[in-house]
């Protein structure tokens, strides 16, 4: 019973998930011809496309889900140009295609079949987690040089909207592409102050967030901005020093991770090695292969522990 629970389980997601490609292909056709008939625009406009998926009714249904909301400010903030309905159907592939993998193996137990199967189904949700780390990251790195170059132009006499630009230029992605931005804003007529606030919704990013701090209180008390720069940029560049010394000093506490994490792989290698017979009750006994799943189990979230313990935030 259990197992034809199962097939039909399967048959429901490869339906949906065989759909929504060929829905998904449909509009992607739909759309290239709407847009050779068109033409393609050579620039790139400055309102970023917030549809949630290109059909209609798969639209109108996202919008009732919850955190699809953050979803789409996660792909923003990670610079893909995704809809949250490609995200999903990402997912539903992954999950589906898992799924009929394991189920095709004996020494994977049936709960565990469906848990690797919701594990992979997050792995489009990782990777966009992933980019927009390693893209904050990249800000982080280059806002101290930035800063030095805007107290220079200022020192040089530009204003402030004219040096953001001058540094729009100068500066590497992607701080580049967000404050071209936050030009192309006050350019088309919102405040600086507007502006530079919108920066930070776009790089959620506590360095950021003091930038244009500083440059706001500056703009209501007054005073010197270019010394104010300087000062911030150096507090950025030591904070980072700091950041360094604790990735050093935590360095053993990720290790250990590793190292307890292959230790038990390594340890029934050489038991299958030197006594398979002993070993193979894990392997074709049903409470035996529990077992091993759930010890794979603990030792994945125990790796995921001890990394989260040894990362301070600084």
């Amino acid at each position: 019973m259990i197992r034809i629970a199962a097939y039909m389980a399967t048959f429901l997601l490869s339906f949906v998930v065989v759909g929504g490609i060929a829905a998904a292909l449909w509009s992607f056709v739909e759309s290239w011809k709407r847009t050779k008939r068109e033409g393609e625009q050579a620039q790139p406009g400055l309102l970023r496309n917030e549809v949630l998926s290109t059909l209609s009714v798969f639209a109108e249904v996202l919008k009732r889900l919850r955190h699809v909301e953050r979803l789409q400010k996660s792909l923003a903030e990670a610079d893909l140009e995704w809809s949250v309905g490609r995200v999903i159907l990402m997912m539903l592939v992954a999950g589906t295609i898992t799924l009929n993998l394991l189920l095709r193996l004996d020494f994977i137990p049936y709960f565990g079949v469906w848990v690797c199967a919701l594990a992979a189904s997050g792995t489009p949700v990782f990777y966009i987690r992933r980019k927009r780390r390693l893209r904050m990251r990249a800000v982080e790195e280059t806002l101290p040089e930035a800063l030095d170059f805007l107290s220079r132009a200022l020192v040089a006499g530009h204003s402030l909207p004219m040096s953001l630009e001058l540094l729009a230029e100068e500066v590497e992605p992607p701080l580049s592409s967000e404050l071209r931005k936050t030009v192309d804003e006050y350019n088309l007529g919102l405040p600086i102050g507007d502006s530079l606030n919108n920066l930070v919704e776009r790089l959620p990013i506590v360095d950021v967030q003091f930038f244009v701090s500083a440059v706001t209180t500056q703009a209501r008390t007054g005073g010197n901005l270019h010394e104010l720069l300087e000062t911030l940029s150096e507090t950025i560049r030591e904070r980072s020093t700091l950041k360094g010394q604790v990735h050093a000093m935590t360095a053993n506490g990720r290790l250990t991770a590793v190292i307890l994490s292959l230790l038990p792989i390594f340890v029934g290698g050489v038991m299958m090695f030197i006594n398979d017979q002993y070993f193979a009750i894990l392997l074709e006994h049903p409470l035996g292969k529990t077992l091993l799943f759930l010890a794979i189990c603990g030792q994945a979230a125990a790796y995921f522990v001890i990394n989260k313990i040894v990362d301070i935030k600084v």
